[in-house]
C-alpha cells in the first residue's frame, strides 16, 4: 500500500500569529527546536516563516513582513513520492499540509525521507547521513553525551583505480558489515556518510569510546576482501565531552559541528602513527 503524506506529517503543528515580532517567533523556534513556523491570522494560513527568514529580518519586524507569503502546500492524501518531487523541484525543506483550506500538519524533508526508506544505503545496508543527524540531534536533545567516530577508508581512490568499481564496492560492503556489527556490539550504530566515509555513533562519553579504536583498526586490518590488499581506516573523534544532562541551545547546529569536527580530525589522522585523532569540543 502506498504511503501518504498523512502517514509521515506532524499533525497539529506549532503556528505563529502574523502580528507578533520576528524576535518572538525566533524564541518559539528555539524553544520547540523547529526550523519553520506556519503563519496564521485567526485560523487562516497566510504564510511560512523559516529560520532563514528570521536571520534575514530585524527582530522587531512583524512576522507578516518577514514571512514567505506563498508557501508550498500539499493535501494529506497525496503520496509521499509526490511530496518528494515537490520538495526537490522547489528546493524546500518542508511542506504545509492543508485540507479544505485548513492547516492540518507539516511534512519535513527528514520525516519524508525516513518514511520513504531513503535513509538506508542500498550497498552497505547502513543508514545514511540524514538518519545520522536525526539520531545525533535526538541524543543531544535528550541530554546524552554522544561520541562520534568518523571513519575514512585509506587510499580508496587508488584501490578503485587499480582494482575497479566492482571490487571497490565489495570492499565498501564488507567494511559496512564489519562497522555495523562492531558498533552494535558496543551499544552504538554505524552509518554510511558518503563515498568511502563512515560514521560510528555511540551514546557514551569519549573516555569510554577511545579504548575501542585500536580494536576497531585491528579488525579492519585483518578483514579479508577477495582480490584486494588489506584495508585501513583513519579515524576522527568528536563529542563525548559535554557532560550528561547538558542540552545545547541548538541541537541541529551542534550536530553539524560534531560531524564537521570529526571529519576534519579523520583527515589529520592520515598522517598520525596511531591512525586516529581527537577533535576539540564543539563550541555550541
Amino acid at each position: 500500500m502506498q504511503r501518504r503524506v498523512i502517514d509521515a506529517m506532524t499533525p497539529d503543528p506549532l503556528v505563529v500569529e502574523g502580528e507578533v515580532s520576528v524576535a518572538e517567533a525566533a524564541r518559539l523556534m528555539n524553544q520547540h527546536r523547529v526550523g519553520g513556523l506556519p503563519v496564521v491570522t485567526g485560523e487562516r494560513l497566510v504564510g511560512l516563516l523559516t529560520s532563514r527568514d528570521v536571520r534575514a529580518a530585524h527582530p522587531n519586524r512583524l512576522v507578516l513582513d518577514a514571512m514567505r507569503k506563498d508557501p508550498l502546500t500539499i493535501p494529506p492524501e497525496a503520496s509521499l513520492f509526490e511530496a518528494f518531487e515537490r520538495m526537490q523541484e522547489a528546493e524546500v525543506e518542508r511542506l504545509l499540509v492543508v485540507r479544505a483550506g485548513k492547516l492540518v500538519g507539516v511534512l519535513t524533508k527528514g520525516a519524508l525521507l525516513y518514511s520513504l526508506g531513503a535513509s538506508q544505503d542500498p550497498l552497505t545496508g547502513l543508514s545514511r547521513a540524514d538518519r545520522l543527524r536525526h539520531t545525533l540531534e535526538s541524543y543531544l536533545q535528550g541530554g546524552l553525551d554522544p561520541t562520534l567516530v568518523f571513519a575514512d577508508l585509506d587510499s580508496f581512490g587508488s584501490l578503485n583505480k587499480a582494482h575497479g568499481h566492482v571490487a571497490a564496492d565489495r570492499a565498501l560492503r564488507a567494511l559496512g558489515r564489519l562497522l555495523g556489527g562492531f558498533a552494535r556490539a558496543h551499544g552504538g550504530e554505524a552509518f554510511r556518510y558518503a563515498g568511502d566515509e563512515f560514521v560510528l555513533l555511540f551514546p557514551r562519553p569519549r573516555g569510554e569510546v577511545l579504548p575501542l579504536l585500536e580494536e576497531l583498526r585491528r579488525e579492519v586490518g585483518v578483514l579479508k576482501v577477495e582480490g584486494l590488499p588489506p584495508l585501513a581506516l583513519s579515524l576522527g573523534v568528536s563529542g563525548g565531552r559535554r557532560g550528561p544532562g547538558r542540552v545545547p541551545e541548538n541541537p541541529a547546529a551542534t550536530a553539524d559541528d560534531l560531524i564537521n569536527l570529526a571529519s576534519q580530525a579523520s583527515t589529520r589522522a592520515k598522517g598520525s602513527p596511531q591512525g586516529w585523532v581527537e577533535a576539540a569540543e564543539s563550541s555550541r
